[in-house]
Order: structure tokens, then sequence, then C-alpha cells
């Protein structure tokens, strides 16, 4: 999979915040959507603490995390997310990315159909949700790499 292309998509559907901020959901985020709930590393979490925000470099390490934590978590989603094709991965990575791995298994619908292949199914049950009318352009952008492959 090209990690440039997924993390510049990543980049554009989230934006860069250096200071926190509450995003769509109300969640307290920073830098690429990386939601403060979650344990910073301490060297970036003592930034944040005297500084009242995070640099550049700081966000892309937090993206780089994010991309590993939803990447793994596709894998342990979809059994056979090995076989898909690199936009369906991609577009699947975006989405555990910004509703996570907890988020995602609520979408059961789309997940079977996922599992059976049926893409056409999966990317209208996408579509047909909360998640879909929440995130702008996003969601058209997912729903149609996940259609098209």
């Amino acid at each position: 999979m090209n990690l440039d292309l997924l993390r510049e998509m990543l980049k554009r559907h989230e934006g860069l915040r250096l200071k926190p901020y509450p995003c769509s959901a109300d969640v307290l985020t920073i830098g690429y959507g990386w939601n403060l709930s979650n344990i910073l590393p301490e060297d970036i979490a003592s930034y944040l603490r005297v500084t009242g925000e995070i640099t550049r470099t700081m966000a892309e390490r937090l993206l780089n995390i994010s991309i590993e934590t939803a990447t793994r978590q596709c894998w342990s989603i979809f059994p056979q997310f090995g076989g898909f094709t690199e936009k369906r991965q991609m577009a699947l990575i975006d989405f555990v990315f910004n509703v996570g791995a907890g988020g995602t298994l609520k979408f059961k619908k789309a997940l079977a159909a996922i599992e059976t292949g049926d893409w056409e199914k999966a990317a209208d049950e996408f579509q047909d949700s909360k998640w879909f009318k929440q995130v702008g352009d996003r969601g058209p952008e997912i729903v149609n790499m996940i259609r098209e492959g």
C-alpha cells in the first residue's frame, strides 16, 4: 500500500491544528485528529503542558502512530484485509482512523457486506449513515473508494 497517499488523504480529511480543539464529535483533539483521551508519548505530553501546543513534527509523529493503530485494527476487524484492493484498504484505514475500532464495529450491516465481498452494499451502508452526513467531503470519497475498489 502507498503509505504516502494514505498519509496525504488523512491529512486532507483531518486538517492540522497544533493547539487542542473539540472535533465535530466534541472530543478534545490535536494535530491530525489525535484524540486526546488517548495517551500521548511523554515528550509530546510534556511539551503540550508547557506550551499549550505541539509542533508540526510532533503532529506527524502522532499521525504515524494513528495510522499504525488503525491499520492493525483493520487487520483485526477484517480477516480478509490483505486481499482487499489498495483503495479499499486505504478507505477502511481512513474510516477506522476517523471513528475508531469500536465505532467501526457498530456498522454491522456494512461489515457483513464486506465479509461477503458485496462492496456495493457495503458502500450503500456507509452512505446511509449518520457518519456520512457528518464528515463532509470525506464521506463521498471513502464510499467511492469502497464501491469502486
